[in-house]
């Protein structure tokens, strides 16, 4: 499968007659042409920024500012794992090579993330988007996103699945630490494409790391920034990605669609301005950008209000709302699914 390739997802039964038609729609509107001069932009910015912060930590400022100094880190960190997500869907680089290097280039050496692992596992999330069986954004060991998931999980981790909508957020802050020893995990398995390249382009760039807070001159100043960069890394990493397809419909092999319904009805918009926009990363598009994945961010705008007419007209439920009510909804529907074992946990123990 060629990453993010929309034409390289698989699903039964997929109907190419509806989302033909809006294919030829999009790329009569050009929307699917590469962006060069805006991508050169964001790669120069994205870059520059965890370069400042490392040159201002290495100043030697006061604890505070330290700390401040790490969550602007954290926020580049996660800047660049957006584009870094770009191109893994070929949106940046069309060629081979140059995708190739972009993807070892921003995975392996700025991010710490093996690019053969994130990019199986995301092409596979985009194949089977919230499957509860497939899909592996929607399989944790105590998290269930469908009632029909709490029979596969250990009985040992069950009281904590019946109170997860609130287990959740305290898990959000760890993802960043989960990416890095998975990534390790992956190139330790097994057969893996350019095993030894991207291992040894992880280690140096874990090294580098290493020597950041060793510079910072005490154990105690570099625990904080550690902890404080990694917390927030992931804090905000997860949260452009939690309000994608959390509390949308899941599927398993026996309710799987046609493509375009497919993706439309397990994705949800986040409604919004450009600010919205640049702190997504334009995933806040992710109708669109599951419909299309190797779209050019700076063109998801232009694409929604024709990928929504289009819905609207076949009268396929097209979801978008505001962020406040992504987040809710998203927390409501992992407190609905998980109520049965909270009533079980309540009823009156009989003789």
């Amino acid at each position: 499968m060629r990453d993010g390739d929309e034409t390289a997802l698989t699903t039964p039964a997929r109907t190419t007659t509806e989302y033909g038609e809006l294919k030829r729609i999009i790329t009569q509107q050009g929307l699917l042409k590469p962006q060069t001069t805006y991508y050169v932009a964001k790669t120069i910015v994205a870059i520059a920024t965890p370069a400042a912060a490392v040159a201002f930590a290495l100043t030697g400022p006061g604890t505070l500012l330290l700390l401040l100094d790490a969550v602007f880190l954290a926020f580049a960190g996660t800047q660049m794992a957006l584009l870094a997500h770009d191109v893994g869907h070929r949106q940046t680089f069309r060629g081979r090579r140059m995708n190739a290097l972009g993807r070892t280039l921003f995975g392996n050496l700025l991010l710490g993330v093996s690019h053969s692992w994130w990019n199986t596992k995301h092409n596979q999330h985009h194949a089977t988007p919230n499957h509860v069986e497939k899909d592996p954004d929607v399989i944790f060991p105590m998290i269930v996103f469908s009632a029909e998931q709490i029979a596969s999980k250990p009985r040992v981790l069950r009281p904590i699945i019946a109170y997860q909508a609130f287990f959740f957020v305290l898990l959000l802050p760890l993802q960043a630490a989960a990416m890095h020893s998975t990534s390790v995990r992956h190139l330790m398995a097994g057969r893996v494409p350019g095993r030894r390249l991207q291992a040894t382009v992880m280690a140096f760039r874990f090294a580098l790391y290493g020597a950041l807070l060793y510079a910072l001159g005490s154990w105690e100043m570099a625990l904080a920034f550690g902890a404080v960069h990694y917390a927030t890394f992931g804090l905000y990493n997860s949260s452009v990605f939690a309000t994608n397809h959390k509390g949308m419909m899941t599927l398993n092999e026996q309710t799987r669609m046609d493509f375009l319904r497919e993706q439309v009805l397990t994705s949800r918009n986040v409604r919004g301005h450009w600010l919205t926009d640049f702190w997504y990363g334009g995933l806040n598009y992710q109708i669109e950008h599951h419909l299309f994945p190797t779209m050019p961010r700076n063109r998801l705008a232009q694409a929604q209000p024709i990928v929504r007419a289009f819905c609207e007209e076949r009268g396929i439920s097209y979801s978008e709302t505001g962020l406040l009510a992504s987040y809710r909804e998203g927390f409501a529907h992992l407190h609905a699914v998980s109520a049965s074992l909270r009533a079980r946990a309540a009823a009156p123990v009989t003789a």
